[in-house]
């Protein structure tokens, strides 16, 4: 009997072996499981069939039996993709799992996956100098794909949901100043009258930087001061791809008369462009196209190269590009507009993400709140009355 890798050949007679593999075991008894196969030829052939037999195994087999942890990725990503889960979401999951998890866990049998195995991993991981933050992204991937397994029938559990991964403090949002942003925009202004609107925009109305990038012109009705937000630019490899947004929901946000204006100079703008181009503007061009005939839009990854050079010319190295979403959140809470309003104009799946990025603005708009019922409620100070002198 000769071993090899996982499965082993033995010569029954000249010209005949019998090839077995070694599959797991049996989720209810523990039993070692094997599959047998007969091969006729020689001894050469014999480990080419016994090398394709094991390969055949993991992951096509429906009840999950040999699968590694590294093939249930495999698998998991697959089906991420077959429903249509963002490309860059997509590049995320693959970049964080081929660095950190496969490495260690990838070639362990699924069924051998224990919640001992991911605290020692979520310590490594810790020890590498990996943030709370970060560990915890793995551990709700790794969770995600632990999960599918169960609903698969490979696994009975999701050991994830046993692993301990680090708490994750709820960080204060740092939205920039109404000075910095103003700062910001007019020297886009003077750089790129092109891509300046963009960033007002993404002010006014808290859209995302996909979102922007994906808008057309035939997304606004300037008459009604209102954006129909429904798709998202992302790059992909090759080029870019528009997806619907973050929450697969459409919305509607509506424009104040410093947004209608906005964009109706942006179209005048264009549409001259255009004409001194000799080409005419499409009813659905892009509203941000680095072409005359505005067919091509900006990439996101150029918006945010050119967000970076602006805010460094003007000494806010620390502001992101996504910054000027907390900025439109934060100042609408601050003005006292309620957080359903809010969620629904950024595009949240639920108000309680509003409420849990936002908490400490909401906290210093309670304490407000509670000064006014102060003043309403406080007691009437009864008038005194001098008696007169002498």
């Amino acid at each position: 009997m000769i071993d090899f890798m996982k499965g082993t050949k033995r010569k029954r007679r000249e010209g005949v072996w019998e090839l077995r593999v070694y599959v797991g075991r049996d989720p209810g008894t523990g039993t070692p499981r094997q599959i047998s196969k007969t091969f006729y030829g020689g001894s050469r052939g014999a480990d080419d069939a016994l090398r394709a037999l094991i390969q055949d195994q993991a992951p096509s087999r429906t009840d999950g039996l040999g699968v590694t942890v590294g093939q249930l990725f495999d698998k998991w990503l697959e089906e991420c993709e077959r429903l249509d889960l963002s490309p860059t979401t997509l590049r995320t999951y693959r970049a964080q799992l081929n660095r950190n998890v496969r490495p260690r866990l990838g070639k362990l049998p699924l069924q051998r996956l224990t919640a001992k195995h991911l605290d020692n991993l979520y310590g490594t991981m810790k020890t590498d100098g990996l943030s709370p933050k970060t560990i915890r992204n793995h551990h709700a991937i790794i969770s995600s794909a632990l999960h599918q397994a169960v609903r698969w029938g490979w696994v009975r559990q999701n050991v994830a949901e046993l692993a301990k991964a680090p708490k994750v403090s709820q960080q204060r949002v740092e939205a920039p100043s109404v000075e910095v942003v103003r700062t910001v925009i007019e020297t886009a202004e003077m750089r790129d009258p092109r891509l300046a609107p963009l960033l007002m925009l993404a002010a006014l109305t808290g859209m995302r930087r996909g979102e922007l990038c994906a808008l057309r012109w035939s997304d606004i009705d300037l008459d009604l001061g209102q954006i129909e937000v429904s798709r998202s630019l992302v790059v992909v490899p090759g080029g870019l791809a528009e997806k619907t947004t973050k929450t697969d929901r459409s919305r509607r946000v509506s424009l104040d008369p410093v947004g209608v204006a906005l964009l109706t100079q942006h179209h005048a703008k264009t549409t001259g462009w255009a004409k001194e181009a000799g080409v005419v503007l499409p009813i659905d061009a892009f509203v941000f196209s680095p072409f005359v005939e505005s067919t091509t839009p900006f990439r996101p990854d150029n918006v945010t190269n050119f967000f970076i050079r602006v805010r460094d010319a003007v000494g806010a190295p620390r502001v992101r590009l996504h910054d000027l979403r907390h900025f439109t959140a934060t100042q609408l809470i601050g003005a006292g507009v309620d957080v359903r309003t809010v969620a629904g104009r950024l595009g949240h799946s639920d108000p309680s993400v509003t409420l849990r990025v936002y908490s400490h603005f909401i906290e210093e708009r309670d304490v407000a709140a509670a000064a006014i019922m102060g003043q309403v409620l406080s007691p009437k100070k009864e008038p005194t009355t001098e008696l007169p002198a002498g």
